[in-house]
Order: structure tokens, then sequence, then C-alpha cells
């Protein structure tokens, strides 16, 4: 049998930089500052709030790595997260953005260990977390779509459908889209609400007929079952409760008829705990409804054969690796790397025997799949260009050097160049039809479309206001 199993690069490599963690955490700041937070906070908390909050935590980011948070980790997990967190980040935090995604929940997880009396507001706030990021990853739909220019490669489809079973570690679903198989996501699915939302489930059926679920149609995205956390160990504790309900689940219509003890017990939980009572006749009653959310770990460790790895980094989510390693069926797991840290990690780590280590480019170059890259060489004027970046740095809020402005302009080519500009134009048309004179917060908030529509298309705000200038007649002049 030939399994595959994907990670983020795949993102990256066909929809590019937009889908690093860099530019998603970025995403989160601009959509704040155009208040589009607003519904799912219910209005209890504005998009500067929000943005005031990412810098806070940043400076408690920098504390744990100087280890002012030393002494509250006790347990295994965090002291171990706490090391790891500590090596990686091991020069001064500067932005939110330079916190990778899920290293946010590891600073939230510390600063609730710290500060006790807050612990009644720890589950809204890493719920927060989670919704912020999940939408900054959805892109406004546009990751949905990558599938698109994947789809543009013959050899792609063909090398994706050659696998009898594919699992995913995104939340996206572009593979299905390219090849029409089903595909497992291990770690949640845009499309699958959480348990506690989706009427399919025994949670949501219950909530959505109470009247309590939450989810709305515009951000949907934001309450799927994805699951978000810094430690491998507590995703796989997710996975395996989940899993173990659903199987005990099947038989509980089974034992409530014919097993005395245990429909004395489901009684007995009536007044101790109403919510699992209702959980178990619920799911008695209604025998079609899902116990529980499946992340398909327990498919995924029994797999046989060969294993693919594309897209993935060795250094997280030590419970995929585990579940790997302790699986006698697997004969072959071909670890397609990107960076050489990577191989050397695996070559370290993990028995050659079964670990064959292959560079991700060579994967691509034969499947004829590789990005095309350009060196357009503009000529920009050095009169006044110090002067501009300036103002550009301001305006998107987001410090770059002349030097990696001029070289990232350089990269696109003048035909992409308009097509940017069609679509700064096309929102500055639809935030002001008559072109007139506008306030301060307007002006702010064109200035953060401008960034966020730059950090869409996977390019540096700066380098889109540059773009713009220098296309700045074709812009004026466009309907």
């Amino acid at each position: 049998m030939k399994n595959l199993l994907l990670g983020n690069g795949i993102n990256i490599q066909f929809g590019g930089i937009a889908y690093s963690s860099n530019f998603i955490m970025k995403r989160i700041k601009y959509r704040a500052k155009l208040d589009c937070y607003d519904d799912l906070f219910g209005n209890k908390l504005t998009g500067n709030e929000i943005v005031n909050l990412l810098e806070n935590f940043v400076e408690e980011a920098n504390k744990i790595r100087v280890g002012e948070y030393d002494s509250f980790a006790t347990d295994d997990d965090t002291i171990d997260a706490l090391k790891d967190f500590k090596d990686r980040y091991n020069a001064t935090i500067k932005n939110a953005h330079d916190i990778m995604l899920e290293d946010w929940f590891f600073v939230v997880h510390m600063f609730f260990l710290k500060n006790l009396d807050l612990e009644e507001n720890r589950k809204s706030a890493i719920q927060g977390f989670e919704r912020l990021i999940l939408d900054a990853i959805f892109n406004s739909g546009k990751i949905q779509e990558i599938y698109n220019e994947m789809k543009k490669h013959k050899k792609v489809r063909r090398f994706f459908q050659s696998f009898d079973n594919i699992y995913t570690l995104n939340y996206d679903n572009n593979i299905e889209n390219l090849t029409q198989k089903e595909v497992y996501h291990l770690h949640g699915d845009f499309s699958v609400l959480a348990n506690s939302e989706n009427e399919n489930n025994v949670l949501g059926y219950i909530r959505t007929k109470a009247g309590e679920t939450v989810a709305f149609d515009e951000m949907k995205h934001c309450f799927c079952n994805a699951l978000l956390n810094y430690s491998g160990r507590l995703k796989y504790k997710v996975i395996s409760d989940n899993h173990r309900l659903i199987v005990e689940a099947k038989n509980f219509a089974d034992r409530y008829a014919n097993d005395e003890m245990f429909k004395q017990h489901v009684e007995k939980l009536k007044d101790e705990k109403p919510l699992e009572y209702s959980m178990i006749t619920t799911k008695i009653s209604h025998p079609e409804l899902n116990m529980a959310t499946e992340y398909y770990f327990d498919s995924f460790s029994k797999i046989e054969g060969e294993l693919v790895l594309i897209g993935m980094s060795p250094n997280n989510d030590a419970h995929i690796f585990d579940a790997i390693l302790n699986n006698k069926k697997l004969t072959k797991v071909i670890f397609h790397y990107y960076d050489e840290k990577d191989k050397a990690f695996i070559e370290t780590h993990f028995p050659k025997k079964l670990f064959q280590c292959e560079k991700v480019d060579t994967l691509w170059r034969k499947l004829e799949c590789k990005a095309k890259t350009y060196n357009c060489n503009y000529h920009l004027p050095n009169q006044d260009l110090e002067k501009f970046i300036g103002i550009f740095n301001a305006l998107s809020d987001d410090v770059v050097s002349k030097e990696t402005i001029l070289k990232k302009v350089n990269q696109i080519p003048q035909f992409e160049m308009k097509r940017l500009c069609k679509l700064v134009k096309k929102d500055m048309q639809k935030r002001n039809p008559l072109n007139t004179t506008t306030d301060e917060k307007a002006f702010l908030q064109q200035s953060a479309s401008i960034s966020y529509i730059a950090l869409q298309e996977g390019i540096l705000p700066s380098v889109l206001y540059m773009i713009c200038i220098m296309n700045f007649e074709y812009i004026k002049a466009m309907a």
C-alpha cells in the first residue's frame, strides 16, 4: 500500500509565502484593524484591543524566553515545551508575527500558569486565539483555491492520485478537490464544524436544539474542528479520547437495554452530570449522530507498506512520528525534506533502515511544478527613495529594509504588478466610490486594507506600496 501524509509545506509550494507562519500572523493584525472581528467576539473586543493584546503577549514571550516563567513549569509536558521554546527563540522577539502559530498557545498557557487569579479566562482566551489564527490561515477563503494552481500541472494530479490513502495535517480541502479522493484530516478540517457546533454530532445536536451554538456563516471556518495546541501529546489526548468515546458509544443502546448496572449508572448521571446524561441518552435515541469528532488517527497508526511525508517538519507533532515508529507494518518512510537541518534531524534520530530522505525540490522538478522566478531589474530612481520607503513602512506599520523592498519588487513581473494594482484600485473604489476627502479613520483603514491585500497575495505591504507608486498612472486611469 502507498500512503501519503501532507503538511503545510504543500500549501507554501503551490500557494506561496502567503501561507507561511509569518504572513498568517501578520494578517491577523490588519484584519483586526479593519474591524473584521467585531462579530467574532460579540463586539466585546475592538480591533485595536486585539492588536494591543498581541503586542502585550510578545512582552510575555520574551519574559518566558529569558527564564522569568521557569518556576511555573512543573509538569513534564510544560517543562519540555519550555526548553524547546527557549532553544528556538534565542534572540529578542520584536513582533507578534515572529512567534510561530502554535507557539502562541504555549505563551498563553504559561501566562495563565503565572496568573492563576485569571484562570477562569483561560478557556475563552485560548478559544479567541484559535479563531484568530484559523481566520488568518483561511485567508478569506483563498486557501481553498490553491488546488487550481495544482491543476495546472498534470503530473502533480497524477502523483497525488497514485496513493491508496491520503492523510493531511492541513485544514484545507485542496487535495480532495484535486484528486476527487477521500482525504483524512488528522488535525481537523475547515469544512467540518467543531463538536459543539456540528448538529450531526451529539453535543452539537443538543446545543442546536437549545439554541446555544455560536457559529455563523461569515466566519464558519473559525468554528471548525481544527486542533491547535503547542504540544503533539496534548493533541493526541483529544484525538484518543474522542476515538475511545466513539467506540464506547456504539454499545450504549445495547448496554442500556441489557446491562442493569450501566442503566443505573446513566440514571445517576441525570442529577450529578446532566450534560453527560443528555449526551448518552441522545446517542441512544439518535444512533445516527456521531458521538464525537473522529480524527482518523487510529486508521493512520495502522497503515501498511510505504509512507511518503511531504511538507512536514520532524520537530513538530511528535505524536505523528511516534505512531510511525510504533507501526511495525511500515516497510519504508520517504521523508521529503526542505531544509538540510530537517534531513540531519531525521538521520540522527530515526532508524536508517526505515527512513529515507529525499530533497523535496527534486520531487517538484520531477513533477514539473517548480515555481517560476523573475529578476526584472527595474530602474528605480534614488531620489527620494529613502523617504518613500519610510512612508511605506509607516503606512504598513511593518519596518522593511530598502534592500529587501527593492529585491522583492524586482522579483515581480510587470503583468503581475498590473494585477496587484487592479486589486488595490478595486478596493479603493469600493471604500470611497466618490473619491471624496476621508477622515483619519477611513485613511487608516484604507492603508490596512492595502496591507491586507499584500499579505493575502504573499507580498510584503511595503512592496505593494512601492508597486503602486511605480504604476501610479496606471492605477489612476484604471476603470
